[in-house]
């Protein structure tokens, strides 16, 4: 019963949405190229949207199963569920600090074109600058955890380079993600290290 409950709460909600995109002239339409996707009223509320279909079908499951039976308990089901989540915002918050006063200072990017230009600068050969390389990259990675803003600052230096040795640049990025992928769940700045630790706690309470 819960679940079909549930699809019913899914499928109505579907309707609104689709009652206000397919028509033409819909309010979740481009107002003046009636366009649905790009830049418009409905992939800016996408995320809402997706959220209302997730809080109607699990209140509809609640009211067909018997355990939502007032306002009361959707409220407080919702508590509940940001009560455990207490933790995760905290440590959210600590790392968001760090990260962005980190970032203020720009220590990440003076690492990385020191470390670049200095790999640069040895004159080794194709395969011990291939290796370099990789450990530079995973060294870079526990102060600069994005894979774009590594390669934005990597590529114009050791592209060059590294096609001069014969080195074409899909070997290069294949490189750079070897080194880049393993540190990711490692280092503090990871901005899903809190998700990953609380969800690792619900299955080892020690961690």
């Amino acid at each position: 019963r819960g679940l079909r409950y549930s699809l019913y709460g899914f499928v109505a909600v579907l309707v609104v949405v689709l009652a206000c995109t397919i028509p033409s002239g819909a309010p979740l339409r481009h107002p003046e190229t009636g366009d649905i996707i790009g830049q418009t009223p409905f992939m800016e509320s996408l995320l809402f949207i997706i959220a209302i279909f997730f809080l109607v079908s699990g209140v509809a499951y609640g009211v067909g199963a018997g355990t939502v039976k007032s306002a009361n308990d959707v409220i407080g089901a919702i508590t509940k569920t940001w009560a455990g989540l207490a933790s995760l915002l905290v440590m959210f918050l600590m790392i968001a600090q760090f990260i962005a006063y980190f970032n203020y200072t720009h220590l990440p990017q003076v690492m990385a074109v020191g470390m670049a230009h200095l790999l640069e600068s040895l004159g080794l050969g194709a395969l011990p600058l291939m290796i370099g390389f990789i450990l530079v990259i995973i060294l870079l990675d526990f102060v600069i955890p994005g894979s774009l803003p590594k390669w934005a600052i990597f590529a114009p230096v050791f592209v060059p380079v590294f096609y001069d040795l014969d080195i074409s640049p899909q070997a290069l990025l294949a490189a750079y993600r070897i080194g880049d992928s393993p540190v990711n769940p490692l280092t503090p700045l990871m901005v899903y290290l809190p998700f990953i630790v609380t969800v690792a706690q619900r299955y080892k309470k020690e961690s």
